[in-house]
C-alpha cells in the first residue's frame, strides 16, 4: 500500500526525496545492533531508485564502516555527531571538525569543577580513550581502546568529541545539568547511552548533513531525516521532512511529521520501501 512518501514524491507537490539521512543505533539498526535482511533489501531498492541513503550517526568512523557497508549505505555519511563527513564506500574521512585541544581541556576543567566525580573519555580518530572506571560492563563495539588515569593525557588535536559520565546519573540528568555551563564552549548532546557528548561549537548532525548535501547537489527540502535521540534533534529540525521510529524519545516524537514502526520492526525499511515503490 502506498504511503505518504510513495515513489519519493512528496504530498501535494512537495519536493522529491532525494536523500534519506538516517541515524543508525536505535533507528536503522535493530535493538541488538544488527542490520536486518529487510533493511538491506530496502536500502538497495532505494539507491537503485536514485535515493541516497546516508548514515548520520554519533558513532566515530572506525565503528561505522562495517555496519554501513553491510547495510549498503552511501555514498557519503556523517559520523561523530557531525565532526566527520565520510566517504562510506572508500572508508575515508573527507572532512573533520575537531574539538580544539585547548577547548577540550577547558571543558574538562569546567565539568570537574562542577562534579569532581565525573569521568571522561574522548573519541580520537583512531582510538577511544577513557579514564579508569569510565567503561562499565561489556563494551559493545570491537575497536581500539586506550585507558588513561587522566583524560588530559590523551587529548590531542584529533579529538572529535569529549564524553562525560557521572556515576549514578543518567544522560538526561547530566545533559540538563551541564547545558548552561558548557553551551558556549561546545555542542552538548546525548545519543542514548549513559553519558553526554560534547563536540566543537556549532558542529552537529545538521551541520555535517548540509555539507553532504553540498557535495551531492541535494537541497535541504529534498532530505528526509530519521532519528530517535537528542543528537538527532538538529538534523530532524533542519531537514525538509522528518520521521522517527516509535521507540524514539518524546522530544523527537514531538518534532517529526511522521512516526514509523520501531527499530525492532524495521521502521526505516518500511519508509524506504515506500520511497522506492517496493
Amino acid at each position: 500500500m502506498a504511503g505518504p512518501y510513495e515513489h519519493a514524491v512528496g504530498v501535494l507537490g512537495a519536493p522529491l526525496v532525494r536523500m534519506v539521512a538516517t541515524d543508525l543505533d536505535g533507528t536503522l539498526l535493530r535493538p541488538d545492533g544488527t542490520v536486518s535482511g529487510r533493511t538491506v533489501e530496502a536500502v538497495r531498492a532505494a539507491r537503485r531508485a536514485g535515493i541516497h541513503v546516508v548514515p548520520v550517526t554519533g558513532r566515530p568512523p572506525r565503528v561505522t564502516w562495517e555496519v554501513a557497508a553491510e547495510a549498503g549505505l552511501g555514498p557519503l555519511g556523517v559520523c561523530a555527531n557531525g565532526a566527520a563527513v565520510v566517504d562510506v564506500a572508500a572508508m575515508e574521512v573527507i572532512e573533520v571538525s575537531a574539538l580544539a585541544a585547548d577547548v577540550c581541556r577547558n571543558l574538562v576543567a569546567i565539568v570537574r569543577g562542577l562534579y569532581p566525580d565525573a569521568l571522561f573519555a574522548i573519541d580520537e580518530m583512531e582510538c577511544f580513550c577513557y579514564e579508569t572506571g569510565f567503561v562499565q560492563g561489556e563494551w559493545g563495539w570491537d575497536e581500539s581502546r586506550r585507558q588513561v588515569d587522566d583524560i588530559n593525557q590523551a587529548i590531542s588535536a584529533s579529538c572529535m568529541k569529549l564524553i562525560v559520565r557521572r556515576p549514578g546519573w543518567n544522560a538526561e540528568q547530566l545533559l540538563v545539568a551541564l547545558e548552561a555551563d558548557v553551551a558556549e564552549e561546545g555542542h552538548i548532546t546525548s545519543s542514548g547511552l549513559d553519558w553526554v557528548e560534547i563536540g566543537a561549537p556549532g558542529i552537529s548532525k545538521a551541520y555535517a548533513a548540509q555539507r553532504v548535501c553540498d557535495r551531492l547537489g541535494v537541497h535541504v527540502s529534498e532530505v528526509l531525516a530519521v532519528g530517535d535521540n537528542h543528537n538527532d534533534l538538529p538534523v530532524l529540525g533542519w531537514a525538509g521532512r522528518a520521521a522517527a521510529p516509535a521507540n524514539a524519545i518524546p522530544e523527537v516524537l514531538a518534532l517529526v511529521q511522521r512516526v514509523i514502526p520501531s527499530n525492532a520492526e524495521d521502521g526505516v525499511a518500511v519508509l524506504l520501501e515506500e520511497l522506492s515503490g517496493g
